[in-house]
């Protein structure tokens, strides 16, 4: 259900403040002369600051509510507190990712359920995909997942072209989600979510990206919980509190199919 820290490099955090050096990309030399020494490669470092935030979940329970529940109720809300938690971070993900910029321009999104003549669709949305993959390519980076709402991926799925590359074998459906594999092209995961925007727009849209570059790091500090119990007022509390930051570190592993 919350699958955008898929699209994320994960990166533990000790420390809330944190700087961290991502791995760009090595540059090497081209059509070296004989008996010509070549100058020493090193990998070039990004320099990343990192002030995580916090999301908290505040569970309080009374003695009343407790003592008249036929069932742990508690418990009930503590887990209903941890899936909150996930939610909110997959929220903050879709929010930071949306804020890449798009690259190719060219090939925009056209309504990929749109059928003026059934039952064909006017529009092939490996088009604006395939335009953004080479866009990726193109800086240097292999791109690897599309993120989009629920909305659209059903255009997408039931989209004719589409269609003819799933009974082709080209697209398919494994444990860990949809992939498509067009040839010659790395495989694509696909990732769907209801925090992403459902219509696209100037700015907004499916997001092609690269996981591994990373597009996006996903800064993970620690994750606390306590239990504790206030006499005074009769009720027992469980708050659980989650540190951390996604942000964008390489734009250009990242592009939006915008209309």
């Amino acid at each position: 259900k919350y699958v955008l820290r898929n699209i994320c490099k994960p990166i533990r955090m000790d420390t809330l403040e944190q700087r961290v050096d991502i791995a760009v990309k090595m540059t090497g030399h081209e059509k070296v002369p004989a008996m010509i020494e070549a100058e020493i490669d090193a990998e070039a470092y990004l320099p990343v600051p990192f002030d995580l935030w916090k999301n908290v979940c505040h569970v309080v329970m009374s003695d009343e509510a407790t003592m008249k529940a036929a069932h742990d109720i508690m418990g009930l809300n503590v887990d209903s507190a941890a899936k909150d938690l996930t939610r909110m971070e997959n929220s903050q993900i879709a929010t930071i990712a949306e804020g890449c910029t798009e690259k190719a321009s060219t090939v925009v999104y056209a309504d990929w359920g749109l059928r003026t003549t059934a039952p064909d669709n006017d529009t092939d949305p490996l088009l604006a995909i395939v335009a953004s993959m080479s866009a990726i390519e193109a800086a240097g980076h292999t791109p690897d997942f599309m993120a989009l709402h629920p909305a659209l991926w059903a255009k997408f799925i039931t989209n004719s072209y589409i269609r003819e590359l799933v009974h082709a074998g080209v697209m398919s459906m494994t444990a860990g989600g949809p992939r498509f594999s067009l040839p010659g092209w790395p495989q694509m995961r696909i990732y769907i979510s209801r925090a992403l925007s459902e219509t696209p727009g100037a700015s907004v849209g499916p997001i092609v990206g690269s996981a591994s570059a990373p597009g996006l790091v996903l800064g993970q500090g620690p994750t606390s919980a306590a239990k504790y119990r206030d006499e005074p007022k009769g009720l027992v509390a469980y708050i659980i509190r989650q540190f951390l930051e996604p942000k964008i570190v390489i734009d250009e592993a990242l592009d939006m199919i915008c209309t």
